[in-house]
C-alpha cells in the first residue's frame, strides 16, 4: 500500500533548503541576494531543482530560471508562475 502525502505549498526556505542540500552547504549561508552561480549552482543541479519544485508548482519554465541566478529571482519565478 502506498501512502501519499500532500503536497506542501513551495516555500523561498523550501527553496533555499533544496538549493543548500544539492551544493551540500548550510541553508544559512545561501543569502536572498546572492547568485547562486557563485555558490557553484550548475546547470543540470538547477534543472533537478525545478523539477523538482515542478511537482509542487506546475507549469515552471525551466528558462525562466535560467535567466536570473539569485534565490530572491528565483522566487519571484515561482510566485509569477502561481499566478498566471
Amino acid at each position: 500500500m502506498t501512502l501519499h502525502r500532500p503536497m506542501t505549498p513551495l516555500t523561498k526556505d523550501d527553496m533555499r533548503a533544496d538549493i543548500a542540500q544539492v551544493l551540500d552547504v548550510a541553508p544559512e549561508s545561501i543569502a536572498d541576494g546572492d547568485s547562486l552561480l557563485d555558490h557553484g549552482l550548475d546547470s543540470l543541479r538547477a534543472m533537478d531543482l525545478v523539477t523538482r519544485w515542478e511537482a509542487r508548482v506546475p507549469h515552471l519554465d525551466y528558462i525562466d530560471f535560467f535567466e536570473v541566478e539569485t534565490l530572491d529571482e528565483w522566487w519571484a519565478v515561482v510566485e509569477r508562475t502561481r499566478r498566471a
